[in-house]
């Protein structure tokens, strides 16, 4: 029987074989290449991780050195996840996604953060994420911070749709992101993070001009983001202290948060916090004073030699 290429059944049977045939090769497509994609975006992440940091290493973050750098950091072994409360927290840091530890810009509170240790020249660098609303749709980004829990290194911005040569250059133009290095997330103890304005002033970044309404999103981001990690970063400043200024030292309550009896103890001033920790002014000239009954910041004075001295 010749089949009539010209009938209505002919057409239909056609278009449906058509449909399924093209529906089955871009499904086997999709699954072929979904391991390369997921490795696409894993290294994509690990770009806008480390670029937090491009400044301290020296050298810029790119989609094709990453995963070289992220190795040669051992990033991989120096994550890990932190609660509101600033505990750590079981789970897989690198699997969790930003934007769902979010809700309408402020971090929720059963969140759990990834904190992303970049040990670099002998020193960590915590790097923490970022979620927020630009002008027109998500941004998103990361920001390291140095080990006193308060001094920013670096960070990298990206965006969703925000105006090309705008507000677009909170990621385009690296210029913008280095003018947040040295800025702090705590003034005179108190949280309160680096903004953005054009009116300056003390721990401001200036604004990019023409893109007010996303960098005070940038600005919202920043705050909300990491509020998340006050706590966290609170613990940071308590070790920081006890290691490089201790100024609760030699006695007291204080103790450090990242080694035992350091700056508090038996009324006396140690360095266990770590080879490189500077003996608190306080402590000078008594490092140790055991004997005394006094804390060694008290009205005892000891020389070097831990001899009482005339006061």
């Amino acid at each position: 029987m010749k089949l009539n290429t010209n009938s209505n059944v002919y057409t239909v049977v056609y278009a449906t074989v058509l449909t399924v045939l093209v529906a089955v090769l871009l499904t086997v497509a999709a699954v072929g290449l979904k391991p390369q994609q997921q490795a696409n975006a894993d290294n994509e992440k690990k770009q806008q991780v480390l670029s937090a940091v491009s400044s301290v290493l020296g050298k810029e973050i790119t989609f094709t050195n990453a995963a070289d750098e992220w190795s040669a950091l051992d990033m991989q072994n120096n994550m890990f996840l932190v609660n509101t409360k600033g505990e750590q927290v079981e789970g897989d840091a690198f699997a969790v996604v930003p934007k769902a530890q979010f809700a309408k810009g402020v971090v929720k509170e059963e969140a759990t953060l990834p904190v992303y240790v970049a040990n670099i020249a002998g020193k960590p660098y915590y790097i923490m994420c970022m979620y927020g609303a630009g002008l027109w749709d998500a941004i998103w980004g990361y920001i390291a911070v140095e080990a006193d829990g308060s001094t920013i290194a670096g960070a990298t911005f990206d965006h969703k749709g925000e105006t090309a040569g705008l507000g677009a250059k909170i990621k385009d133009d690296p210029e913008f992101a280095k003018k947040f290095a040295g800025m702090q997330v705590f003034v005179n103890g108190a949280f309160k993070p680096v903004a953005i304005s054009k009116k300056g002033g003390e721990n401001i970044v200036d604004a990019i001009t023409g893109a007010t309404k996303t960098c005070d999103g940038v600005s919202a981001m920043i705050e909300n983001s990491l509020k998340g990690y006050e706590a966290f970063l609170a613990k940071l400043q308590g070790g920081s202290s006890c290691q490089h200024a201790c100024k609760k030292a030699c006695g007291g309550e204080h103790k450090c948060q990242h080694g035992e009896g350091a700056c508090g103890g038996e009324h006396k001033c140690q360095k266990a916090c770590g080879a490189e920790a500077e003996a608190p002014s306080c402590c000078a000239e008594q490092q140790a004073c055991e004997a005394e009954s006094q804390s060694c910041c008290g009205e005892k004075k000891c020389n070097n030699n831990c001899e009482k001295v005339a006061e």
